[in-house]
């Protein structure tokens, strides 16, 4: 069985003063127009692409991610998952 986790992306804000950073904490390069941003629910690292997310929270809490798998696996999926 696979489990697949879902996690919403959102726009970088227009203003790049709501999110206070015009740098990617991860890979430390600028946000662009249009870069799917997003953050750590494990930690307070800050805003971050989408994919250097996928690569910090995948490396760095993997035992957190587990826990939260084991933790919502048998709950019922939305009627849009």
């Amino acid at each position: 069985m696979v489990s697949v986790l879902w996690r919403d992306s959102w726009l970088k804000p227009l203003s790049i003063h709501d999110i206070e950073t015009k740098l990617c904490k991860s890979c430390e390069k600028v946000l662009k127009d249009k870069d799917f941003v997003t953050s750590c629910e494990f930690c307070e690292i800050g805003v971050m692409h989408d994919s250097c997310a996928n690569e910090h929270i995948l490396t760095k809490h993997k035992v957190e991610v587990n826990k939260k798998i084991e933790l919502h696996k048998d709950k019922p999926l939305h009627d849009f998952q």
